[in-house]
C-alpha cells in the first residue's frame, strides 16, 4: 500500500500547472521533450526541472530514441496515478498500430486490440519484414494471443483509413505516415535485436498495459459522447 507520505509527494508534484499539463499530455502516448516544450510553453532548464520533479516521484521516465539518438521520449508511469489520470477525448475503433518491420510489436498490439475491443486488427510497417518474428509468435501465444497466421504488410494494404494511428516504434514514428488521422506514440523498445524470449515477454507486457489504457479511454469517450437521434 502506498504510504501517506508517498501520496503527499505525488500530489505535491502534480500541484504545479506545468507539471499537470505535462502529465495530461502524456496520458495516452509518449512525447519528445521538444513536443512537451510546445505544449507547456516552458523552455530549457525550467522544463528540465519540472520533468525531474515528476521523475523523482516515479510519474514519468525518459529514454533515448532508438532512431534519432539526439531525441528523448518522455513516458507516463500510469500505475502511479491511475485514478487521477486525465486524457483527451478519443474516438477510436479502427486503430492502426505501426512499427518498423511489422513483425512483433505492432502485430501483437493489433491482435490484442481486437481481442480486447472487438474492433478491427490493423497493423503495418514502414519496412515490412518477410515474416513475423518466431519469438513474437511464441511470447504472444503464452498470453493467449495468436500470431501464427499474421503476415507483415505495408501502409498500402490499409483501407479504409484508420481513426487513429499508434506507433509502437521510434523509427516508425519518426518516419511518418500518409494517413490523415490523429496519432499517438508508444516508445517501446525493440525486442528483436536481443533475440531473447524474455525481452519479447517484457515488451508485450508493456504493450498490454498500454492497450488496456487506450481501450478504457475509448470506452470512456464513447460513454461521455452526446447521443444523436
Amino acid at each position: 500500500m502506498v504510504s501517506a507520505k508517498e501520496r503527499s509527494l505525488l500530489h505535491t508534484a502534480l500541484g504545479d500547472p506545468v507539471r499537470l499539463a505535462a502529465v495530461d499530455a502524456l496520458a495516452l502516448g509518449d512525447l519528445a521533450v521538444e513536443e512537451l516544450r510546445e505544449i507547456t510553453g516552458v523552455e530549457g532548464n525550467l522544463l528540465s526541472h519540472h520533468l525531474k520533479v515528476l521523475e523523482s516521484v516515479g510519474l514519468v521516465s525518459r529514454r533515448t530514441s532508438e532512431g534519432d539518438r539526439r531525441r528523448r521520449y518522455v513516458s507516463l508511469q500510469p500505475d502511479r496515478l491511475l485514478d487521477l489520470m486525465a486524457g483527451p477525448a478519443l474516438v477510436a475503433c479502427r486503430v492502426l498500430f505501426v512499427c518498423l518491420h511489422n513483425s512483433a510489436r505492432s502485430q501483437y498490439a493489433a491482435a490484442l486490440w481486437k481481442q480486447r475491443t472487438g474492433h478491427p486488427q490493423l497493423s503495418a510497417g514502414t519496412r515490412p519484414a518477410a515474416t513475423v518474428h518466431p519469438q513474437a509468435v511464441e511470447a504472444a501465444a503464452e498470453v493467449g494471443v495468436d500470431l501464427s497466421q499474421a503476415k507483415p504488410k505495408g501502409f498500402g494494404r490499409i483501407s479504409p483509413p484508420p481513426d487513429l494511428v499508434v506507433s509502437v516504434c521510434d523509427r516508425a514514428r519518426e518516419s511518418g505516415h500518409q494517413f490523415d488521422a490523429p496519432r499517438l506514440h508508444w516508445s517501446v523498445s525493440d525486442p528483436a535485436p536481443s533475440n531473447d524470449l524474455p525481452a519479447f515477454r517484457r515488451c508485450f507486457a508493456e504493450i498490454s498495459r498500454r492497450v488496456e489504457r487506450l481501450a478504457r479511454a475509448a470506452e470512456a469517450s464513447s460513454t461521455q459522447s452526446p447521443k444523436t437521434s
